[in-house]
């Protein structure tokens, strides 16, 4: 009686204690000598070291349909496995609805206009925490190094002063020139002492001395603060327990507040000096005569404003300089666009507080 032959068993190959790419190519390689109905049971039993390349290989054997089976698959690497090679599919995540152009761009117009509300809020709240700290130094005299004063005093007021009386100077000069010829054919010469001394002594000098304290004064101190919010000193200042609002703050105040008066009078005095000579050299109006017809139409509260403003101006320049370079990024890029934003919005200030003034004073 002849019976039918058995199935032969499987063979069974056992795999390298250390299982890596070398050796996973080195089975892939005998896998492929071997006639392709060949059972085969490959054995992960002994592996114990392996890399990305046993775990792709253990995923190609379970996925192919070839008589090739892995067994005793275990320990470091089933969990491997399980974590890498066996994850399931991410669910798709459904794209954001299309809003169409109109609807980016107002999204856009949106969020660029809650960040300048909120900047505007952080502002005015920077600005009510310096009144603040202004009054308790007033009050207790600490919480401030005495010497910076002094330090920020000669820096914004001595060493601003010349350029400030050569450009009003200079503004003085253009003014005269150019109302000079018009005055000449009304023959209406000796109201060009009221025309400068009326400009200078209201608009010109606190305008144009706010603006150069922005270029001069606001971006070295943004550089400044700047600086040191970068490179950490600001947080510093917070762990040994004081409040950098105050103790960097208010000596430019301070300073910024002492030195505006002087700075107005020298600045006064070169733009009117500049309107004198012109007149003399255009008119030949004498200095004595000049003045004389200056002082009929301008009074001690004309200055008495143009102060006022130019105060009011170098708090401007300060707060925002102050504002800028202690919100600034923590980057070198940051610095530098710090101190020009700082520029802009000082200036931008300065004229929008000149047409507040405008109003009240008119």
């Amino acid at each position: 009686m002849s019976g039918t032959p058995s199935a032969a068993p499987p063979e069974r190959v056992l795999l390298p204690k250390r299982l890596r790419a070398a050796e996973v190519v080195d089975a892939l390689a005998d896998l492929r000598r071997r006639p392709e109905n060949a059972s085969v049971v490959l054995d992960f039993g002994q592996v114990e070291e392996f890399d990305s390349a046993a775990l792709a290989f253990v995923g190609y054997v379970r996925s192919r349909r070839l008589p090739v089976v892995a067994a005793n698959v275990g320990g470091a690497l089933a969990r491997a496995e399980e974590s890498f090679v066996r994850r399931p599919p991410a669910e798709p995540v459904p794209a954001p609805p299309e809003d169409g152009r109109a609807g980016r761009f107002a999204r856009a117009c949106a969020d660029r206009f809650l960040d300048r509300v909120r900047a505007l809020g952080r502002f005015l709240a920077m600005l009510g925490d310096e009144a603040y700290h202004i009054g308790g130094y007033l009050r207790t005299r600490r919480g401030v190094y005495p010497g910076e004063t002094w330090n920020q005093m000669f820096f914004m007021g001595y060493q601003s002063y010349p350029i400030v009386c050569l450009l009003l100077f200079l503004v003085g000069v253009t003014i005269s020139i150019t109302s000079a010829e018009q005055l000449r054919v009304f023959g209406a010469d000796a109201y060009i002492a009221d025309i400068i001394g009326y400009a200078m002594l209201r608009e010109l000098v606190p305008l144009m001395t706010g603006v150069i304290l922005a270029g001069k004064v606001g971006a070295a101190v943004t550089a400044e603060l700047a600086s040191m919010t970068v490179l950490e000193e600001v947080d510093a200042l917070r762990t040994m327990g004081l409040v950098p609002e105050k103790f960097l703050m208010v000596p430019r105040l301070l300073a910024i507040t002492l030195v505006v008066p002087l700075l107005v009078a020298m600045a006064d005095v070169a733009g009117i000096l500049g309107g004198m000579i012109v007149a003399r050299v255009t008119f030949g109006m004498l200095p004595a005569a000049f003045l004389e017809q200056m002082t009929n139409t301008v009074d001690w509260v004309d200055f008495a404003w143009g102060l006022a403003k130019t105060v009011v101006f170098g708090w401007a320049v300060v707060v925002g300089a102050g504002f800028k370079g202690l919100t600034v990024g923590r980057s070198a890029e940051e610095v530098g666009r710090a101190t020009t934003e700082s520029v802009v919005l000082s200036i931008t200030m300065i004229i929008v507080l000149d047409c507040v003034f405008a109003f009240i004073i008119y």
